[in-house]
Formats: C-alpha cells, structure tokens, sequence
C-alpha cells in the first residue's frame, strides 16, 4: 500500500499574529507531530512548506491567497494509487466489472 500524502498549507496569518509581524504561516501533520509555523512574508513560508515536503515525500504544499482560495500546489515524490471505484477499476483505467 502507498505511504499517505503529507500536505501542507500556506495561509495567511489571524488578525492577532499579523498585527505582531507575522503574516503567514505553513500548517501540516507529519505523522503524529502537528506542524505550525509562523513566517513574515509569503515567500519565506512558501520556501519552509517546500523544504519540509521535500523532506516528507510524498507530499504536496498547497498555497492559499488573502482570499482563502487556492492559489498554486506543488507535489513531491510519487502520487499515491487511486482507489478502484465501484466498478472494480482504478481511476483513468478502461474496464472493469461491469
């Protein structure tokens, strides 16, 4: 079975953290450990949740803009397997089943 994908999300910061400085933050898990990371601009936080991926593959950063919407993602090492779907097949596969 393929190892879960590791994610991480860069996001912009709560009121309060921005007002002390930090405007953005890379949030995850890695395994069991909770991953919160404060950054002063989006580019040094973007740069952090790469590094990290990099060092949990497989694993993918998604980048969130202001709005909260996804702006960009990035993927490291191999995407894990499709599940097969109710028709016996895994995804993009002809066949099946039925």
């Amino acid at each position: 079975m393929a190892a879960k994908r590791t994610v991480y999300h860069v996001s912009p910061s709560s009121e309060h953290a921005a007002a002390a400085g930090v405007k953005w933050q890379v949030e995850g898990r890695e395994g069991r450990r909770l991953l919160h990371e404060p950054h002063r601009t989006q580019k040094d936080a973007i740069d952090g949740a790469r590094r990290h991926a990099k060092g949990h593959q497989p694993a993918q950063v998604i980048v969130h803009a202001r709005d909260g919407h996804i702006r960009s993602a990035y993927t490291y090492g191999a995407t894990p397997a499709a599940p097969p779907d109710e028709r016996g097949r895994k995804a993009g596969e002809p066949g099946g089943v039925f």
